[in-house]
């Protein structure tokens, strides 16, 4: 997903205001990107034997790549310092957004780092640097939530969800908030599309609300008690592509928060 001459907005703070845009990536006068997510391959040649054997493959180091910014206008010394002040005195990382039609909900937690000035002359016209990203794709699409809600006192019902994340070789671990009815009592999902792996709470209060982390493996309940003891000790999570959820037990409500992983 190249840029391209684009607006931007970076620690929350608009392009605009310098009349800065992205300009290139690569650093090297050309359009050419290599992309992201890119594989390590695990395997050994053993004696006497042609096919190496396989152990396994994971994503790579986290994504690097070369930026330029640069200004229409000449940039004089004191909006130089302003600029180099923001983009690149952050230690940790900051949220990077381009704004351009096809990145509309992707951003980037990036830290920019190695900055040089861009010259004509004696003038300022820009910078490079290097973009140092916190995931091997490089980008992430904004979270977004799913709601389910629930009438009957006891319910069994199934539920689609299509995990399109951009990292088709992971799981998915998307944080549940769990409403119990007014009777209390179990709650049961069945990924049907995952070997039928079931995670479940059971013996929880009425109106009990059930917060869980999947990804941080935290478990937070409205009532302050411990719930480590009803639970099956199998987080929830989703296979990429099509997931064949079925609902089972005394709830009201039932809300999914997931972000996927978008390849820059």
């Amino acid at each position: 997903m190249p840029f391209y001459s684009s607006d931007f907005v970076y620690n929350g703070v608009s392009s605009n205001i310098y009349n800065l845009y992205v300009s290139e990536i690569g650093g090297d006068g050309s359009s050419t990107w290599s992309g992201s997510g890119s594989m390590e391959i695990y395997n050994k040649k053993l004696y006497r034997r042609s096919k190496p054997f396989f152990y396994g493959s994971a994503v790579g180091d986290n994504l690097e790549y070369e930026l330029s910014f640069t200004s229409p206008e000449d940039i004089d010394s004191r909006t130089s310092e302003l600029i180099q002040k923001w983009l690149f005195s952050s230690r940790s990382y900051k949220k990077f957004m381009v704004i351009q039609p096809d990145m509309q909900d992707v951003y980037m937690n990036v830290i920019l780092n190695d900055p040089q000035v861009i010259r004509e002359g004696n003038l300022i016209r820009g910078y490079t640097c290097t973009a140092q990203c916190d995931s091997p794709f490089g980008g992430w699409k904004f979270p977004k939530t799913k709601n389910y809600t629930y009438t009957s006192e006891i319910i069994d019902s199934t539920i689609t969800f299509n995990n399109t994340s951009d990292d088709s070789g992971s799981y998915l671990y998307p944080v549940l908030v769990i409403t119990m009815n007014n009777a209390g009592g179990d709650i049961i999902i069945t990924n049907q599309s995952d070997n039928n792996r079931i995670f479940s709470f059971v013996d929880l209060s009425p109106n009990e609300i059930l917060t869980v982390d999947n990804s941080l493996q935290q478990i937070y309940s409205s009532t302050d008690l411990i719930r480590m003891s009803k639970f099956n000790k199998k987080y929830f999570r989703l296979i990429p592509g099509i997931n064949i959820l079925r609902l089972q037990g005394n709830i009201s409500n039932i809300s999914m928060t997931y972000q996927f992983v978008a390849k820059i």
